[in-house]
């Protein structure tokens, strides 16, 4: 009599092993140049970019998720999980997944430990920091080089207008991909540095200009009222949620693991030795 075989688990996503270090966390400075040619050291969040102030922080090693989540692991996530489905399923599977609250995005990093055997969960905005600065590297903004260069490491302005898989442009220098060019994503914050209501956002987004949205920059997400869940028909699927509950249009999930700190440094990739000096400033920033 032949019986079936047991379905293997499917494969969660890649993840990129980051060794620990210490590095300031939040705004710093960097040469900058004009398209003009002058230079001049300048802060890389501005002073309406929410930026925390320079602080000191030790970061344990982590591994952490190369692309954000897809719509297709987030339909997973749903499905078995028998949570309401997400808004606006027009979207490509392998485009990132929008539309994500905070709770939410707390379970799925759960969720995908449990199937993946790790303990994961969101990463601590320190942690995110230090990965898109590939371990703390004075670099502006999380791709390949640390510039800003539409159509060679992030869409140009044609391409922001369209859709686009993950993982469609270079990483950084970890092997990161899609920190600088993709959705908002959420991290734990600090609760000596923001009241416990809120939420915070790091990242870039596809709702604005993007290239404001430098590595030190972040959103500050304040819980929705009944009021506002009722009254916007892209929130239905929130209507079961607790009150209180966190959500941005263009935020979604990037979960981190843990590692053992007595094991053996996580192998890293060595960062370009070609990284520029001066970096370019974005000339399509307001």
């Amino acid at each position: 009599m032949l019986r079936s075989l047991p379905s293997s688990p499917e494969p969660g996503p890649e993840l990129i092993q980051v060794e620990g270090g210490s590095f300031m966390a939040g705004n710093f400075q960097v040469p900058m140049r004009t398209p003009d040619g002058a230079q001049s050291v300048q802060w890389v969040a501005q002073p309406d970019q929410g930026a925390l102030e320079p602080y000191p922080v030790e970061v344990n090693a982590f591994s952490i998720m190369k692309k954000e989540a897809s719509n297709a692991l987030y339909d997973r996530f749903l499905k078995q999980t028998q949570r309401p489905a997400r808004w606006q399923a027009v979207k490509g599977d392998e485009q990132q997944a929008a539309n994500m609250p905070y709770d939410e995005a707390e379970a799925f990093c759960a969720w995908l430990g449990q199937n993946s055997g790790l303990d994961m969960r969101l990463p601590t905005e320190a942690e995110w920091e230090y990965a898109a600065r590939s371990r703390g590297q004075a670099f502006p903004w999380a791709t390949d080089n640390g510039q800003w260069q539409e159509g060679r490491n992030l869409p140009d302005q044609e391409q922001r207008t369209q859709h686009y898989d993950i993982g469609s442009f270079p990483a950084n220098p970890l092997g990161i991909q899609d920190m600088a060019n993709g959705l908002h994503e959420w991290v734990i914050s600090d609760p000596t540095r923001d009241p416990p209501h809120v939420r915070v956002v790091k990242g870039g987004g596809d709702d604005a200009s993007t290239s404001r949205n430098t590595i030190p920059t972040r959103g500050i997400v304040f819980p929705l009222s009944e009021s506002s869940i009722q009254a916007k028909p892209e929130l239905a699927r929130l209507r079961h949620y607790p009150a209180g509950t966190a959500y941005f249009q263009h935020a979604t999930a990037r979960c981190v693991a843990p590692l053992k700190s007595n094991g053996a440094p996580a192998p890293t990739r060595v960062p370009s030795s070609d990284a520029p000096a001066v970096f370019d400033e974005a000339t399509n920033k307001p």
